[in-house]
């Protein structure tokens, strides 16, 4: 299956039906660590949301190394301004995975992010804004609300963590949404939405992290921490988050 006919699938059908979409944070020891930002539609392919007029089997697990590509075509870079050459090089520390199978019903993409240290990992967004690479397009613009599509540069990047601060240490980790974003988030809030009505659940947000260190406490009720102590994963819906803000605020304390 091309690349292409993927991207077909992905905007024909991903405001048509419900969606999940992961954010996840490997923490090392040093502070760095892996983050990934990813989608996943096989529900959509389970409700039979790809084309019916395709019969073929459509079949792609590919894993993009932006590192590689970019070693690569660096005789083409080369040709590009300055200023090009130094945003492209941007995406060394990235990596995309693609999983669509029309057999098994998945229809999954994953953007990875190898980061150095927290400053590094808040540049994320930053990195792959603007950024004229075709198999980061699905990402743009596709994920925001109706209400940002006119007020957004078409080439933005959907940034989930604009509106959080996080940290990490030895003792703790923490999580919480800013005043700006509680601000912004009550503001936008729909008092219309009831938490039994399905258009709530269209949208699945879910956030794992994982640490080097077992956990000691965790403050948010809202929170399942992982069978090894050494992680927890978070899952809410557009209705959780429209009437609390504050539903992925967490703090973790480690074991000395």
């Amino acid at each position: 299956m091309k690349i292409k006919n993927l991207f077909i699938i992905f905007t024909a059908t991903l405001f048509l039906t419900s969606c999940e979409i992961v954010q996840e944070i490997k923490f090392n020891e040093d502070g760095s660590g892996k983050y990934s930002l990813g989608i996943d539609m096989s529900e959509m392919m389970k409700m039979g949301g790809s084309s019916k007029s395709d019969s073929t089997n459509q079949q792609i697990d590919t894993l993009i190394v932006f590192s590689k590509m970019l070693e690569e075509k660096k005789d083409s870079i080369a040709k590009l301004s300055k200023e090009d050459q130094k945003k492209i090089a941007f995406l060394k520390d990235f990596e995309l995975y693609i999983k669509a199978d029309s057999i098994s019903k998945q229809l999954k993409m994953n953007i990875g992010y190898h980061f150095k240290n927290i400053t590094d990992l808040e540049r994320f967004h930053e990195k792959l804004s603007g950024q004229n690479i075709k198999e980061l397009d699905i990402f743009k613009g596709k994920l925001k609300p109706k209400s940002e599509k006119k007020s957004s540069k078409k080439d933005d990047f959907p940034n989930f963590n604009e509106h959080y601060i996080t940290t990490f240490s030895r003792k703790k980790f923490t999580r919480k949404i800013t005043a700006r974003g509680i601000e912004k988030a009550l503001k936008e809030k729909d008092t219309s939405m009831k938490k039994d009505n399905p258009m709530a659940d269209m949208i699945r947000f879910k956030q794992r992290f994982t640490f080097p260190y077992k956990i000691k406490s965790v403050s948010n009720e809202n929170t399942r921490i992982l069978p090894d102590f050494k992680g927890i994963e978070q899952e809410a819906n557009m209705y959780d988050l429209n009437y609390n803000p504050s539903f992925f605020d967490v703090v973790i304390e480690f074991e000395e």
